[in-house]
């Protein structure tokens, strides 16, 4: 199996910047620029409750901040505009890049103290998000997964009794729409059958066991050969993380990418550069001990790495409207 060590890309301004990244995207796309870099810090510290929006442009040296109210589980660009879709605690957000305005859009239907917005993803077509919520102490099965469509503005449930529900892929077959889905501690990839037109996620069976793999099972994208990439976060001591690809009709381990000094790998992306496919990884520090933190002296950077990928799937933004 072929194996890739990705190198430090972005490191952290300040400690508190490295605690939790997650969700890498390629904004959209101006007539100066190809697109920022965009990633979330979902919250600075173990008791933090606000977090960051990051933008960094090709090849600039500084990361422009976007700092929240709230804990930010991902943003997602909206095409032409320097506006991104945010969620936020419990609320979906639009949070303009340019002047720091924030509007509001919707409020999930769960008032547990204990249950913020995680990871999400675009539905073809850019105009509906699958989004999910995490129990913020990692314990019990009191988070879900939503449906955002932007027509009617609304959001409905579509499955209960998740954990941490993360890593997210949506494709479309014969049938119709299928997603893939993670909820963290089951260590398990899902399959359902999505019908955003009745707004059901129907079970499907599991797509991946990956109960075998050391780590837990966070962020994952496309890879758009039946493949995905999932990036795994490793509680204990390692001298490096993992992200590893999966062939999605076998179930077996294919490809992975490596960080030195940096365990807890929390979310990839795949992004066309002039120099061919990278594969962009985020990780954390999140609840690292004094000792541990000392041995992993490259926790909460960002890495890059080089893939052996001639494509992959163009990246889908979220078709809102900036103003209503």
């Amino acid at each position: 199996m072929r194996c890739t060590e990705a190198k430090v890309f972005i490191t952290p301004e300040k400690e508190e910047d490295g605690f939790l990244p997650e969700g890498p995207r390629i904004g959209a796309p101006s007539e100066a620029h190809s697109g920022p870099l965009l990633w979330v810090n979902i919250q600075h510290s173990p008791t933090s409750t606000k977090g960051t929006i990051f933008a960094r442009l090709w090849p600039q040296p500084v990361s422009k901040r976007y700092e929240l109210h709230g804990r930010p589980g991902f943003a997602l660009p909206i095409p032409g505009s320097i506006y991104v879709l945010v969620g936020c605690g419990k609320e979906l957000i639009v949070v303009s890049l340019a002047h720091d305005s924030i509007r509001h859009l919707a409020t999930i239907p769960d008032e547990h103290p204990r249950t913020i917005i995680n990871d999400a993803e675009v539905v073809p077509g850019g105009k509906a998000i699958v989004f999910g919520t995490k129990d913020t102490a990692f314990k019990e099965p009191i988070a879900a997964l939503y449906l955002y469509t932007v027509d009617d503005n609304r959001v409905s449930l579509l499955a209960d009794k998740q954990t941490c529900s993360n890593g997210k892929v949506i494709r479309s077959d014969e049938r119709g729409l299928v997603l893939f889905d993670i909820d963290t501690p089951t260590r398990k990839v899902m399959r359902y059958r999505l019908d955003v037109a009745v707004r059901t996620a129907t079970p499907d069976g599991v797509a991946l066991d990956l109960a075998d793999q050391i780590g837990f099972p966070d962020g994952m994208c496309d890879c758009g050969d039946g493949s995905v990439i999932i990036a795994f976060y490793n509680p204990d001591y390692a001298d490096a993380g993992k992200a590893i690809r999966f062939n999605l009709n076998t179930g077996k381990a294919v490809e992975e990418w490596t960080t030195p000094g940096s365990p807890r790998v929390t979310c990839p992306l795949l992004v066309k550069r002039p120099e061919g496919i990278k594969l962009i990884l985020t990780t954390a520090t999140e609840g690292m001990p004094a000792e541990m933190r000392a041995r992993c002296p490259n926790a909460g950077c960002l890495f890059i790495a080089d893939t052996q990928f001639e494509s992959c799937p163009e990246p889908e933004m979220v078709c809102l409207p900036t103003r209503r």
